[in-house]
């Protein structure tokens, strides 16, 4: 990366300089002086997480079906975002959909856009219900190690009596989300109900701006984002009734930071590995990505919304 911070010591001012604000010119010149004395320091070994990035590197590539989720990408997501997540959780989400579908021990979940799994493990261990995770991206189905099922468009219902339905980012893909939606939710029980998360564009004259293009470009799958107004005209294509619909962009933002804040000591530990080390420059892209992700947020050019939904030929419980 040009002018780069050397990666020896000085990552958290990095980090803290990308969310702050800061000259990184000025930054490096103040710290290239302490870079020697922290290195010379007697410092706490903190272990880095082996999982991600053992997993990753076990993962042969897919030369048949181009991607920019490399092995490295995935390894360095996970570091911030936990095992078997790429992006934001949303936990504080999850707990109020779990409560606002009364889900418990007995209801039965499919997670659409599951990634690698890691949101399912989540609802499975909090709730103690059935997950069905499934991903429409195949070298995310592949690198999950069987915890998720690869979905695509032809497929019938991949899960009988559904009492809830969890979609994250395929809107934002530009996937056929009617088709999917229709026969996935074919199955889902009277009274259930489906909750669409998706990043969407509120400013479509930003598309063409070097900010939006900048961050597009550098998206593991190029994003085809869609207004509020196009997404739940869409969901309700698929027989479905849009009953909520709620702006969620700065909680998150809020977590995007967060997150990244306490990745900070284990990338700082990773740098005095040689596993960690082939790893610092992927997470220095994947930190400047989020960056730019999250100031088209705050610039309002795109935003983060919840659509809840009902079947329309059901009748509630």
């Amino acid at each position: 990366m040009p002018d780069s911070i050397p990666m020896r010591g000085p990552l958290r001012q990095r980090l803290r300089a990308w969310w702050e604000g800061y000259d990184l010119a000025e930054l490096k010149r103040r710290l290239a002086a302490r870079v020697a004395n922290e290195d010379a320091a007697p410092s706490q070994q903190l272990s880095p997480r082996p999982s991600p990035l053992a997993r990753a590197q076990a993962v042969p590539s897919q030369p048949s079906e181009p991607t920019n989720w490399t092995p490295e990408r995935l390894a360095a997501a996970q570091i911030v975002w936990g095992n078997g997540s790429l992006t934001p959780r949303g936990t504080s989400q999850l707990r109020a959909l779990s409560a606002r579908a009364g889900l418990g021990q007995r209801s039965r979940i499919l997670h659409l856009g599951a990634e690698l799994g890691g949101v399912a493990s989540e609802l499975q261990s909090a709730i103690g219900c059935t997950v069905l995770a499934a991903e429409t991206q195949k070298p995310l189905a592949d690198a999950s190690d069987g915890r998720v099922r690869l979905l695509r468009a032809a497929d019938s219902a991949l899960l009988s009596d559904a009492d809830f339905i969890l979609v994250d980012g395929v809107a934002e893909r530009g996937e056929p989300l009617t088709t999917l939606l229709r026969s996935q939710c074919e199955t889902l029980v009277p009274g259930g109900q489906v909750a669409v998360r998706s990043l969407v564009l509120t400013d479509e004259r930003q598309t063409t701006s070097p900010r939006y293009r900048e961050w597009a470009d550098t998206e593991p799958v190029r994003p085809r984002l869609r207004s509020v107004e196009t997404l739940s005209r869409l969901v309700e294509d698929a027989r479905l009734s849009v009953v909520a619909v709620s702006d969620i962009s700065a909680d998150y933002a809020a977590e995007v930071e967060y997150s990244w804040g306490g990745a900070i000591d284990r990338i700082r530990a990773m740098h005095r590995t040689a596993a960690g080390q082939a790893l610092i420059p992927q997470l220095l892209a994947e930190g400047e990505r989020w960056l730019n992700r999250i100031e088209l947020i705050r610039e309002g050019a795109i935003g983060a919304r919840i659509l809840i939904a009902t079947r329309r030929d059901r009748a509630r419980r």
